[in-house]
């Protein structure tokens, strides 16, 4: 038996703006939200752009802390993530949280998939590498996009900021 994590640290800040989002997948998401609306949910995003601090915060659950929700990201830093990128978000639901009923994540998904978008509960679908992870509150900027940036990511990055990844993935 493993011994018993201690618990987590202060919360690192959450971001829920969607002004520093790619142009066109803020444009996708805010379409999302609007049909899960007229499917009667009240979806809102609860995370969109991620710094280095906030992802080694969530790397750290079931790894250094626990509060009981085990390992939620296997991105240890934010260049492994498309949030940094603002290529990602995560929606969930405004009075249930994560906690909503199967249908509202099914119609997550079927919107994301509606506008081209990717979602967290089909990532077996456009990875090649068959790993089998679901996040369902997880959408990001559709294919041909890996799940995770690859190292050319955060020299776009680094080089021409934002705009340059934006552009190499035709998310503006």
């Amino acid at each position: 038996m493993s011994p018993k994590l201690p618990a987590p640290p202060a919360e690192i800040p959450v971001d829920r703006s969607l002004e520093h989002l790619a142009p066109r997948f803020k444009a996708a998401v805010l379409r999302v939200l609007a049909r899960m609306e007229r499917f009667g949910h009240d979806p809102m995003v609860y995370e969109s752009v991620r710094t280095d601090a906030r992802q080694r915060y969530l790397h750290g659950f079931g790894r250094e802390y626990d509060d009981g929700r085990g390992i939620v990201t296997h991105s240890h830093d934010a260049d492994e993530s498309w949030h940094k990128f603002g290529l990602a978000v995560d929606v969930i639901s405004k009075s249930m949280g994560w906690s909503a009923p199967a249908r509202f994540w099914v119609d997550l998904e079927k919107s994301a998939e509606a506008e081209g978008l990717t979602s967290g509960r089909d990532w077996d679908r456009n990875d090649a590498t068959r790993e089998t992870f679901v996040d369902s509150p997880h959408l990001q900027w559709g294919p041909p996009m890996r799940r995770s940036p690859s190292p050319r990511a955060a020299r776009l990055f680094e080089t021409g900021g934002l705009q340059a990844v934006w552009k190499e993935v035709h998310a503006l």
